[in-house]
């Protein structure tokens, strides 16, 4: 029984490292250990050790700035940046070493110093008078490097959301903060969805740092996605709905197209349907295709007004779709919190409140009679036919 096991992990290492997500010495038997007790550390650790990380680089910025305030390095820019860029190769070099030696003490200390590191590059970038956008533009180059040249799974995450609100920032410079939803949700959508086809076309040698960055990315996106449809809806009710001055720090006002945005945002999100169908082998004509295409228009109409609607429902579908855990509870965490931040925001009696849940009550039950009824029904009849198939095939 073991030595079948020992076979089958053997052959699973194979055919992983000739895809080149794993390196070549990883496919050793005496590495095999290794790699199972270091690499695959569980996310809520992971985080965990985030967090610590973020607290210790907070901690350890106050104290370095403190000294460096005594030594007036903090009246030169060009001083900061040394200090920053300093510091963030220490923390790249950390990384590197305990990447190979799979040490959470090591990855926590570089993620503190990293953090840190760059904390003062984008101080000095952000204070100094080089013109907007120019310095964020910078920042944004720096994150993408950082993102690249990094092992580390949650330092690339932040990275990359960074990265991400840098190029959100951009468009809201330029007028064109219609965008951020739209391209958010394709960044999510070829990212998720998408990742092992593109992950085919790069070279063997790539492939698996590759892969990594692809999984940090999918995740920041994601993030990125619901973050800015939480801030839409902060906007809608917090002020005036048609402006968006507060995002604006540099004086003009300007007004948010929502029909556009949702356009955008709809387009994306039948992209992710016709990947998805693609996976499935259903065609976009077909039936189900229809369905579908209908209840994302349907959705897409009705973000307009409850915003954040059809963003949290494209993320539990690419979730459940990829089989994704923690992508999939923190959608349902958000499309339960987007609700019911719209029910207590309308402005009516409670009896139009009482009725309008009621309503989506008996629709979500109809739909679950439905579902049950037409395809679980299907689905049990087919398996019920296959079993007897089976056992005339065994008994003949």
């Amino acid at each position: 029984m073991t030595n079948d096991m020992n076979d089958e992990q053997r052959r699973r290492l194979l055919l992983l490292q000739q895809h080149g997500l794993i390196n070549k010495q990883n496919g050793n038997d005496s590495l095999l250990n290794q790699t199972e007790s270091g690499e695959h550390t569980p996310w809520f650790i992971n985080i965990l050790f985030g967090f610590s990380g973020i607290f210790a680089s907070l901690l350890f910025i106050g104290f370095l700035t403190l000294i460096l305030f005594e030594t007036e390095i903090f009246d030169s820019i060009i001083g900061v940046l040394l200090t920053g860029s300093i510091l963030s190769a220490i923390g790249w070099s950390l990384f590197y070493n305990a990447h190979l030696r799979h040490s959470p003490f090591w990855n926590s200390l570089a993620f503190a110093i990293t953090v840190a590191g760059q904390a003062y590059i984008a101080f000095a970038l952000l204070t100094n008078e080089l013109e907007q956008p120019v310095n964020v533009v910078i920042l944004l180059l720096i994150q993408l490097f950082m993102t690249i040249v990094t092992p580390n799974f949650i330092y690339r995450l932040l990275s990359a959301m960074v990265a991400l609100g840098c190029v959100i920032y951009l468009l809201n410079f330029y007028h064109l903060p219609e965008l951020s939803l739209g391209l958010l949700a394709l960044m999510t959508a070829v990212a998720n969805l998408q990742r092992y086809s593109i992950l085919q076309r790069i070279s063997v040698k790539w492939r698996s740092a590759a892969f990594d960055i692809s999984k940090a990315l999918s995740y920041a996106s994601a993030l990125m996605l619901l973050s800015v449809s939480v801030y839409f809806i902060a906007a809608e009710y917090g002020g005036s709905p048609d402006s968006f001055g507060s995002l604006d720090s540099y004086g003009d006002t300007f007004s948010y197209n929502y029909y556009l945005a949702q356009g955008l945002l709809t387009l994306a999100s039948l992209y992710a349907a016709l990947l998805i169908l693609k996976r499935y082998q259903v065609k976009l004509l077909s039936a189900a295709g229809f369905i579908i295409i209908f209840a994302i228009a349907i959705l897409g109409v009705m973000s307009i007004y409850v915003s954040g609607l059809l963003t949290t429902s494209l993320i539990i579908v690419i979730a459940v779709a990829n089989s994704q855990r923690v992508l999939l509870g923190l959608g349902i965490t958000a499309l339960v919190g987007y609700i019911f931040w719209y029910y207590y925001q309308l402005d009516t009696s409670l009896l139009i409140k009482s009725a309008s849940l009621l309503s989506i009550g008996i629709g979500l039950l109809l739909m679950r009679w439905l579902l049950i009824k037409r395809y679980f029904a299907i689905s049990k009849r087919s398996s019920e036919a296959l079993t007897v198939a089976n056992e005339k095939e065994r008994l003949s």
